[in-house]
């Protein structure tokens, strides 16, 4: 967040309330095992880990139905290629305690959230969102929803009921969180809607005696009115959400939250354009041999100009540099110093070579004592894995 490498929010707000006033509140993301964790994931893992040593609660999913429905990958193989990305985010720092770390298709109270959230999808809006045809399978579809479980399963009762989540993702996602954000509303027994000096509050699938007894707690607070499709309540309360989630939980509603959500920038590959394990040599893995990142680094692009001369009269572009982009998103934690390593590029007195020469070092370093850490994690996952 310091660097703007977390650039945008959906609802953050409701996040740093529950930070500053040490109450309850998740993170969740969710892995598709389809090749190994490499340094892109690394962003979303610390996210999680810095999110749950401000207080909450972790939610890591390996998503092997949707790598199944979308991909092709076998259950199988899931199992056993997920199990890594579980590995590396307990040796970058996780704590398994108080976390769930669990694989779709054997967390069936996912799967059971998963059905009722499709019954509040259609197949139109799932066309539109993710451009779904005539020749797209039905398991590839239900991905939406099991997905959406994901997220919304931190507020359960089993987990404790309704409480803020958060979800780090990249730009590409909002779509799906603005549904899952949509989707958690349609499931509520009732809606809000504030406007000036009153609050409506409209049945979704409340019964009428139920709307009857939120009408007696409601009047409590101000001057309440009852009409054909709401209630009407003239009061400024900021309590009044909570009332009425209150109201709900009691009425085994779930009173979600709709969830939040950070977007953080992309990686550039090595080789240019987007980091991604379907480019050969465009990513550093977190398995990677030491030696075999640093061979990646000395043959990626850079933000260099085509001759020593050139550079040291014009200086690099750090900003368009993927080797600049490692040191600055994952390897240099000192900000005087990232700082002093854009501006000597910049003025031309940092050279591409020398330049990646300690970047590759970096890397080694990071990957051996990283590496280390995911063996000693192996007990660890073992036995908090569900």
């Amino acid at each position: 967040m310091e660097r703007e490498i977390v650039f945008g929010h959906r609802d953050f707000n409701l996040i740093l309330n529950a930070i500053k006033n040490n109450q309850p509140y998740a993170a969740m993301s969710g892995f598709v095992p389809t090749g190994q964790p490499h340094l892109g994931h690394k962003m979303v893992m610390d996210q999680l880990i810095w999110h749950q040593q401000q207080g909450a609660q972790i939610y890591a999913a390996i998503a092997d139905m949707e790598a199944l429905a979308a991909r092709n990958l076998p259950l199988k193989q899931s199992k056993k290629s997920g199990k890594n990305y579980l590995l590396s985010l307990i040796a970058l720092g996780l704590n398994p305690e108080n976390t769930q770390l669990y694989y779709q298709s054997q967390q069936q109270q996912v799967r059971n959230l998963a059905f009722e959230a499709s019954n509040k999808m259609n197949y139109g809006e799932l066309k539109s969102i993710y451009g779904f045809n005539n020749q797209t399978t039905l398991a590839h579809m239900y991905a939406a929803p099991i997905q959406s479980a994901d997220i919304l399963y931190p507020q359960t009762p089993s987990q404790g009921g309704p409480k803020p989540v958060i979800v780090p993702a990249g730009t590409d996602q909002d779509p799906h969180l603005r549904l899952v954000r949509d989707i958690s509303k349609r499931m509520r027994l009732f809606s809000i809607e504030k406007t000036n000096n009153h609050y409506k509050i409209r049945s979704r699938h409340a019964t009428q005696k139920q709307i009857n007894q939120l009408k007696q707690k409601l009047q409590k607070h101000g001057k309440t009115k009852t009409y054909t499709e709401h209630i009407e309540i003239k009061t400024n309360n900021p309590k009044i959400p909570e009332i009425v989630r209150q109201h709900e939980i009691q009425n085994k509603g779930y009173g979600f939250y709709p969830p939040s959500s950070t977007y953080h920038r992309f990686m550039t590959g090595l080789k240019g354009g987007k980091m991604s394990s379907s480019v050969k040599d465009s990513y550093i893995a977190l398995t990677d041999k030491p030696q075999k990142a640093a061979d990646k680094i000395m043959k990626a692009k850079t933000g260099g100009q085509e001759n020593l001369k050139q550079q040291k009269k014009e200086g690099g572009e750090p900003e368009n540099c993927a080797i600049y982009e490692l040191l600055y998103f994952h390897l240099i934690q000192n900000n005087k110093h990232i700082k002093e390593i854009y501006n000597n590029c910049k003025q031309g007195q940092r050279l591409c070579g020398q330049c990646k020469k300690e970047t590759a070092e970096h890397m080694k370093q990071f990957l051996k004592t990283h590496q280390e850490k995911r063996k000693q994690a192996k007990k660890t996952l073992k036995k908090h894995l569900n």
